[in-house]
Parts: C-alpha cells; structure tokens; sequence
C-alpha cells in the first residue's frame, strides 16, 4: 500500500501524463481533472496580471498563460500567489518580442500581488512621532512595502489602466526609466513613480542614515518622510524593535 507521499507522487506523474494511464475511466477523469486545474490556474494569472492582458488582448495573454501553466503548475492549491516566475516568462516569450516592456510591466503587478497579500503590521503613524523618535532607531519597511527600478514607466503603464485614470493617462505616459514604491495603507494598494532622493531614504537603516542619503542626492528630507508616512512605507516598532 503506498504512504502519502508516495501516492501524492504517483497521482501528480498520472496528472502530467494521464494519456499513460491504462484505465479508460480513471484516464478520462484524471484528463477532466487536469484541465480544469489547468483553467483554475489560467483563471489566477488573468487575476493576477490584469495589465498586461490588457496590454495584449485577451486571446494572446491567454496562449501565454496556457504556456505557462504547462511549465510551471501550481505548487498549491491556494492560486492567490501564483505565477512568482510569469514576468521572466512573459519577457521570453517570443510572441511578445516586439513589446519588451511587457516583462517589467509584469513584475510591477507581481509585486501589487505581494503586497497585497503581505502581513498586516502599523503602519508608522506621523502623530506618533510627535514625542520625537531617535534618529537612530531602526527604520523598518512595513511588510507591504515593494520597490523596483524597471527601464520603461511600467508605474505609469499599471496606473493608466486603473478605473481612476483619466481617457488620456497612455498618451501622456513619457517613455523613461521609473523606481516605483508599492504601499498598502489602509489595505488600499498605491503605485507610485519615486525619485532618486526618495529611494535613497528608503535604503536607510536609521532615521538619520535615511535622511543623510536623501539629502545627499539634494533632496527634501522632510518633505520626503513626510510622503513616505503618507504612503504607509514605514512600520510601527514597539520597544523592543518588533513590529506592532
């Protein structure tokens, strides 16, 4: 009699191949099975990537996420996280090859899936600080906070597909480099093109690391934390340096 696992390895080689599969009705059932697996999974990249199917109609997204979900099936059930490793796939997809753009737009909307699905921790609230707050002490991103730095305005490409944008955000869109910060505050996902003074703050250890690399690229420090509280980029601390 086969253990657990050893069951769960044979019914997932019986998934990959069921055309090996000698009985007729296991075989038509294991087929029925896969392909509704395969759909759920499919189904999740469409949730998950909602911009860059926009980007290249419904019909081209989906042979690519049919692609992938052959390559790289789930690894569990829960389809929430799925498709960690689709931006490297969708910028090695030749179909693709005439917008290369699409693979950092991608990787922007991996990243709004991370965040979205990050713990839940205080955000660093601007009246706590109030008291003062040692320019020494930890700075600590919230566990929502992203960053990335993409060769083409994917920041500008995902918010000009959001209900908010206006009829003309793509034609605006100026065609350059972008960092970006995804925040969660509130439990509301914000997408936002940042500076160079901008990131450099985020890069600090300490409050005053923070505010000395900001100012180093000439920025405006407190203009800066400030906007960075806003966005809940930051998180409480209690005492002993845990997040609340």
């Amino acid at each position: 009699m086969l253990d657990a696992a050893d069951f769960q390895q044979a019914f997932g080689a019986m998934l990959a191949a069921p055309d090996t599969v000698a009985d007729s009705a296991i075989r038509r059932a294991l087929t029925i099975h896969r392909n509704t697996a395969s759909k759920a999974a499919r189904d999740a990249l469409f949730a998950n990537f909602p911009v860059v199917a926009a980007l290249v109609g419904e019909d081209a997204f989906a042979a690519c996420a049919s692609s992938y979900v052959d390559a790289v099936p789930p690894a569990e059930a829960r389809l929430c996280l799925y498709g960690d490793r689709f931006p490297r796939f969708v910028d090695a997809w030749a179909a693709f090859a005439e917008a290369p753009y699409l693979g950092d737009v991608a990787s922007v909307e991996r990243l709004v899936v991370e965040a979205l699905f990050a713990a839940d921790a205080h955000v660093l609230d601007p009246s706590a600080l109030a008291s003062g707050m040692n320019p020494e002490a930890p700075l600590r991103w919230h566990p929502a906070t992203r960053t990335a730095k993409t060769l083409v305005p994917a920041a500008s490409l995902w918010l000009a597909h959001q209900p908010e944008a206006s009829e003309d955000a793509l034609e605006t869109i100026i065609w350059e480099p972008e960092l970006i910060l995804i925040t969660r505050p509130e439990d509301a996902i914000e997408v936002r093109a940042i500076d160079v003074p901008t990131r450099a703050f985020l890069a600090g250890a300490t409050l005053a690391d923070a505010a000395a690399r900001a100012a180093g690229e000439d920025g405006d420090v407190a203009q800066i934390f400030a906007s960075l509280l806003g966005a809940g980029a930051f998180a409480a601390q209690d005492q002993q340096g845990e997040l609340q």
